[in-house]
């Protein structure tokens, strides 16, 4: 699943990113150049910094088991808000750097 930042999306449709998901491995939620937002498994899919470079942004990456992703966190009015806002404050102008914190 995805959410196109140029379109209408809803804190909802992060909720949805979330919960699609598995908690069993590491995930981060990154933003292509052209606003599309996903979450990408980076057990299975390791980048580098050449990679990271071609996005408009990314997250931290999110480990196994700490509950970021999944049905549980998607349950998480707080948690999903701060990442909608995250979103919203970051495309399609970055106020800072590639990299997004988000003090969860």
């Amino acid at each position: 699943m995805s959410i196109d930042l140029n379109g209408s999306w809803t804190d909802a449709d992060v909720a949805e990113l979330l919960r699609v998901v598995e908690d069993d491995r590491d995930w981060r939620l990154e933003v292509t150049r052209a606003g599309v937002a996903s979450l990408a498994d980076k057990t299975a899919h390791p980048t580098d910094a050449e990679y990271d470079e071609g996005l408009h942004c990314h997250f931290e990456t999110w480990m196994q088991g700490t509950d970021f992703v999944g049905p549980s966190a998607a349950s998480d009015k707080v948690l999903v808000g701060k990442l909608a806002k995250a979103l919203r404050e970051n495309y399609p102008t970055l106020k800072a750097a590639k990299f997004v914190y988000v003090d969860l």
